[in-house]
């Protein structure tokens, strides 16, 4: 499938808004909080898990190499986009689904704000304590990506001491 093809299918998944692709556009995605560069080819902002396994599965059918973006506030290059790769950033899929305050549990879509999720469980009497210097900004589907911590982990742990389940789209779309 050629350029425009490509761009008209993801605009259809998750509209024309949606999907980032002018040269000065992507500049903004060419990095995040490390020295690292690299610019997307094209960037998709979906909006739900089904949008996200429609474009996985479009970029793998066309052999595209996918890089997950949550805020972009990393420092390890974890969002980089491979040389015509694409980017999924996660940002509209901001929502916090659920609070089980007996099982002390949270339900929550990969762009919620790691700050975002401790304030509202707090008035709850419950704590979200992995606490990234970028925790005002950082998401919580890049906080699992890239495990961060910041001064809370050495009593509490980092991101992957507060993970008990996932959802995940592999890159052919599946959902697991």
């Amino acid at each position: 499938m050629d350029r425009a093809q490509l761009l008209k299918v993801l605009q259809d998944i998750v509209g024309a808004e949606n999907v980032v692709f002018h040269p000065d556009d992507l500049l903004v995605y060419e990095y995040d909080g490390s020295v690292d560069r690299g610019i997307p080819s094209v960037v998709v902002l979906p909006g739900s898990t089904d949008e996200v396994c429609r474009v996985m599965a479009i970029a793998f059918q066309e052999g595209i190499a996918v890089a997950g973006r949550g805020s972009g506030t990393g420092l390890s290059g974890g969002a980089i986009a491979p040389p015509g790769g694409m980017q999924i950033v996660f940002t509209r899929m901001n929502r916090i689904l659920e609070v089980d305050v007996e099982n002390r549990t949270a339900v929550v879509e990969p762009g919620v704000i790691n700050l975002d999720l401790d304030t509202h469980v707090r008035r709850l009497g419950l704590r979200y304590a992995p606490d990234p210097s970028s925790q005002r900004a950082c998401s919580l589907g890049g906080n699992i990506a890239e495990n961060a911590g910041g001064p809370h982990c050495l009593a509490y742990g980092t991101t992957t001491n507060h993970v008990l389940s996932m959802e995940v789209v592999l890159e052919d779309g599946t959902i697991v």
